[in-house]
């Protein structure tokens, strides 16, 4: 995160919604590229005022007075011509673009195009989510009632199921919840409908059940519409690693949080303000002081955040823990096993094995026995992707690889989007491509 805040702030939201951050730059002179000498960065020739970071082997790129995004390849050409008011990154070849169409209340429609530049969903939806089970989640406004209708497109573009609901979830498992008229139902990959529409809410399945809302209680369904665990619950989310967060009101009326198994047990005791999912055998729970604290499966409490003065997530098995001012890291049974010594720590905490540390003003990496594997000697420094991380030194970007080399010197005024061995810097306002060789 702090990669981007820093190194690449002006991405934001301007790739999909370009066209309202313009500024007149004038045509910029673009020098000759330096020849390829092993080892060393390839800059492109051609410069950009806007970019974003490569995916699958192409990158949307912006240039003033051009008519908006295009994409080029790791040569640094330009593949896709400048031609839309946005451009997301390509997934299993294909990408959503955006147009501007100047409607006040729904300016942008939105398509999908390959990596040849085809359009293969035509450039009409308002909205158009992610590929799930081979449909994505398509919507449009309905000119009559001038509310959102939902509905499914294939890869090609076909509208699998028509635009006729109200709202929709994206397929999972190989169903979509669908609602219609106040109740909901789920349909298949057909669009065929094979749990009636019939309750007043639904969730995702996940894990072969789903939660459902009747008679202002929840339960679960399995894939065949059959009550699997009964509607007995305020309220019920996703099963996540076997268990389910619910919730229940105890005699007060007051909602009481835990974790229900797929038998419909008690696995964790309704005790709880709130609760979040489990996630590799971490779950996070709000306690009755208003704190809150992790918990394994059992329920058993691993750490407080009343134990430390702050407590970060757990990543890679560790999670970042401060105490007494100095930060240090606990594993998965609350114990400590990188003493709290530092000044701060890094937001993503351990990621590839390394987390980034500061101490004196300066930061560094240390891995999971606490040793320093990069010294401490930069002003600034991000998580590694791809094997890069960027870092700042007197005020200015470069890039090092994890044995601590330097692979694009601290000349640049930002460097940002690493990804599948490129990265762009900025100077002078604009951006140039780098080759991390």
């Amino acid at each position: 995160m702090l990669k981007k805040l820093l190194c690449a702030i002006i991405l934001g939201t301007i790739v999909l919604f370009a066209a309202s951050c313009d500024r007149d730059t004038g045509e910029t002179e673009e020098p000759d590229a330096p020849e390829n000498d092993p080892g060393q960065i390839t800059v492109s020739g051609l410069v950009f005022d806007r970019v974003a970071e490569f995916s699958e082997g192409l990158a949307a790129v912006y240039k003033v007075g051009q008519g908006g995004w295009g994409y080029i390849d790791m040569a640094g050409e330009l593949v896709i011509p400048y031609a839309y008011s946005g451009a997301g990154p390509f997934v299993d070849g294909l990408a959503i673009v955006t147009f501007t169409v100047g409607d006040e209340e729904s300016p942008y429609r939105h398509g999908i195009i390959d990596r040849e530049g085809r359009v293969v969903v035509q450039i009409d939806y308002e909205m158009i989510g992610d590929f799930s089970d081979g449909l994505a989640l398509v919507m449009v406004t309905d000119d009559e009632t001038v509310s959102g209708k939902y509905g499914f497109i294939d890869r090609a573009g076909k509208r699998v199921v028509p635009l006729v609901y109200d709202g929709a979830l994206d397929f999972s498992e190989g169903l979509a919840a669908v609602s219609l008229e106040g109740l909901s139902g789920f349909i298949d990959t057909t669009g065929k409908i094979v749990i009636p529409l019939k309750y007043q809410d639904a969730g995702s399945f996940s894990e072969g059940l789903a939660a459902v809302y009747e008679n202002g209680k929840y339960g679960f369904i399995d894939a065949s519409g059959n009550v699997a665990i009964p509607f007995d619950y305020d309220f019920a989310g996703n099963f996540r690693e076997g268990l389910a967060i619910a919730a229940m009101s105890d005699d007060s009326g007051n909602a009481k949080w835990g974790f229900i198994d797929k038998t419909d047990r008690a696995v964790i005791p309704f005790i709880y303000l709130a609760a979040n999912d489990f996630a590799d055998g971490i779950g996070v729970v709000s306690m009755s002081d208003g704190g809150y604290a992790f918990i394994d499966k059992t329920g058993k409490i691993i750490a407080r955040h009343s134990d430390y003065v702050s407590v970060h997530g757990f990543s890679e098995g560790l999670a970042a823990v401060r105490k007494g001012g100095a930060w240090g890291f606990i594993d998965k049974t609350g114990k400590l096993v990188i003493a709290c010594e530092h000044e701060s720590v890094g937001g993503q905490g351990f990621t590839s094995g390394l987390a980034m540390v500061k101490n004196d003003e300066k930061w560094g990496f240390i891995d999971k026995t606490g040793n320093v594997a990069m010294p401490l000697e930069f002003d600034a420094l991000f998580e590694f992707s791809d094997g890069f991380a960027v870092a700042v030194k007197n005020g200015k970007c470069g890039v090092i690889d994890k044995a601590g080399g330097i692979v694009v010197p601290f000349e640049h005024e930002l460097i940002g989007f690493v990804a599948e061995g490129f990265a762009f810097a900025q100077n002078e306002g604009v951006w140039r491509l780098l080759r991390l060789l």
